[in-house]
């Protein structure tokens, strides 16, 4: 087994186990990461996703493996591409990024390579306090991936950005909670029991509007401040008198009515 699933209410949690590699990722993790994120994305019992991992690292990266097959000269598409499940390693992030719902990940102890450069793509980075973040790529002669040239710059300023790349040094959570890289820091023994906590909090929320909310706040990270609120008028007209906005308006009355 490499990813284990389990849903609480409407909370879906993916957990890498695949700890006798330290969650790196092969083909086989990648595809089955893809897999669970489509269909808890389809899944509409399911509002929340949170990533977490099993083991004291979170992931190494990528599986030293596929840097053999690539370098034995098969090409790209030999290592890092599978057509199972529609996954692979280096596009495993975009699963990520369009996930439509909010996704989570608790980073519970060192992340190396790809084990970081993925995380910029959750709706939020939630870290234990011995959490470490590593991005060897320039030491090893290679360069960022997983489209970090563009959500690091954006998270904590590129000279930050190229301090942490062009050094290779690792970082611990409380300096990237700092720069902003990281959401939040808890105690290592809080920190799923905290993450799902929010989750849970969440997941209260009609999934209409968390997806509507998240799909809004990635649109505003692209597009101008006319054009974003444009965009959140046309999505408030049709929320107003929903369903779910006036079954929670009704709720809201009836309570002050006690």
């Amino acid at each position: 087994m490499t990813l284990r699933i389990k849903s609480a209410g409407a909370v879906r949690t993916l957990t890498l186990d695949r700890v006798e590699k330290r969650n790196a990722f092969d083909v086989a993790l990648a595809d089955a990461l893809a897999a669970a994120l489509e269909e808890a994305d389809r899944d509409e019992g399911v509002s929340v996703a949170v990533l977490a991992s099993e083991g004291p690292v979170f992931s190494a990266g990528a599986d030293l493996s596929l840097f053999v097959e690539m370098g034995k000269g098969h090409g790209a598409d030999s290592g890092k591409r599978s057509n199972a499940g529609g996954g692979s390693v280096g596009n495993i992030w975009r699963n990520i990024a369009d996930f439509s719902k909010p996704i989570l990940v608790a980073v519970q102890g060192p992340a190396v390579g790809m084990g970081v450069t993925m995380l910029p793509h959750f709706d939020g980075i939630y870290a234990a306090r011995s959490a470490t973040f590593a991005l060897p790529f320039v030491r090893l002669g290679l360069i960022q991936e997983l489209a970090s040239s563009w959500t690091l710059p954006r998270l904590i300023g590129h000279a930050r950005a190229m301090e942490w790349i062009g050094s290779a040094r690792t970082l611990d959570a409380e300096t990237l909670e700092r720069w902003g890289f990281v959401t939040r820091v808890f105690e290592d023994a809080e920190l799923l029991d905290s993450v799902h906590g929010l989750a849970v909090d969440m997941a209260r929320a009609p999934l209409a509007a968390l997806r509507d909310a998240k799909r809004l706040l990635r649109y505003g990270g692209v597009h101008g401040r006319d054009d974003t609120a444009a965009e959140e008028d046309r999505a408030l007209a049709k929320r107003y008198g929903s369903p779910e906005n006036v079954a929670a308006v009704q709720a809201i009355l009836s309570r002050r009515s006690k």
